[in-house]
């Protein structure tokens, strides 16, 4: 089959067309949750989600955050050049954790031409819209694009330029995100070697690893916060082995709190996990741990006890 000029023409001004309207989509799409968690390498990574927004709405970032004065030099340095403070101009962010490496997509209010120079001042470089600049730990590297005018793709990565890990629709099916405005889900491996947790919270997670796939999920109940547990495992029968050893462990603490004359304080961690619940649904488990705010309190001031 032949074609005439005209009809080549209209062909090449069609595809440059759809081509145009293909880059005009990935720079407007709207990063929501899954969206952004899609952006991140998927596979036997720990991925975790924040929306900063709600946190900032209802006053526990403030909480979390601490004072101003008390923030690192090297940040403020950073805030002065870039115009970019997480206080104010984070949105949301997701998460992906492996082999050492992270990454994120982030969505906020950014000023790229700030971003880049920053970079370049820091004695990193720029090819087309990817930066690159050492990190502080030696032999790392932190790297970044813009995924669109108000989402960022950063990296902390031995690679140099690491963040080209990230980009859009990386995984074969949409994850199903709790509606909590954070959330952790992590692979049952990371709950191998429990002693990077705090001491208090190691015999209760040291069952996890027992699972196939784990989710914390945070949110608000009424005047209080809730820390929600998901847990798949492979069968029914592991499912009951999992909720029986946390609510053993819940129980074996709250003798242990009975017998020294102790009084549960729900704004301590032994207060809060004498509190969990656990039920088991087919081959799931689900748990329930009420926070309330003096915890969020003494955790944003280091006085967990």
């Amino acid at each position: 089959m032949r074609f005439k000029p005209w009809q080549l023409a209209f062909i090449v001004i069609l595809l440059c067309g759809v081509a145009l309207a293909l880059a005009r989509w990935k720079t407007q799409r709207n990063y929501d949750g899954v969206a952004l968690l899609e952006t991140l390498p998927p596979d036997r990574a720990t991925h975790v989600y924040i929306s900063v927004a709600a946190l900032r709405d209802s006053g526990i970032l403030d909480l979390l955050a601490g004072s101003k004065a008390e923030e690192e030099a090297d940040y403020r340095r950073f805030v002065d050049q870039t115009g970019f403070d997480y206080r104010s101009d984070l949105d949301a962010v997701a998460g992906a954790f492996f082999h050492g490496d992270s990454y994120f997509a982030a969505r906020g209010h950014f000023d790229w031409k700030k971003l880049k120079a920053y970079a370049l001042a820091q004695g990193g470089s720029c090819h087309n819209i990817v930066c690159s600049m050492p990190a502080t730990e030696p032999g790392r590297h932190v790297s970044y694009y813009p995924l669109n005018s108000n989402t960022l793709a950063i990296a902390f990565t031995s690679e140099e330029f690491g963040v080209n890990m990230i980009g859009p629709s990386q995984w074969s099916k949409h994850p199903q995100l709790p509606a909590d405005p954070v959330w952790i889900s992590a692979p049952s491996f990371a709950f191998t070697d429990p002693k990077g947790f705090p001491a208090g919270a190691q015999a209760f997670l040291s069952p996890l690893a027992q699972a196939e796939h784990i989710t914390f999920a945070v949110g608000p109940e009424g005047q209080r916060m809730h820390v929600r547990l998901d847990v798949s495992c492979a069968n029914a029968e592991a499912a009951a082995g999992v909720a029986q050893k946390l609510t053993a462990t819940t129980d074996l603490l709250k003798k242990m709190l009975e017998r020294e004359k102790m009084t549960p304080n729900s704004n301590d961690l032994s207060g809060v996990l004498v509190a969990g619940t656990f039920s088991q649904q087919d081959n799931r488990v689900i748990g329930s741990w009420p926070i309330e705010r003096g915890f969020i309190t003494a955790l944003a001031t280091g006085k967990i006890q």
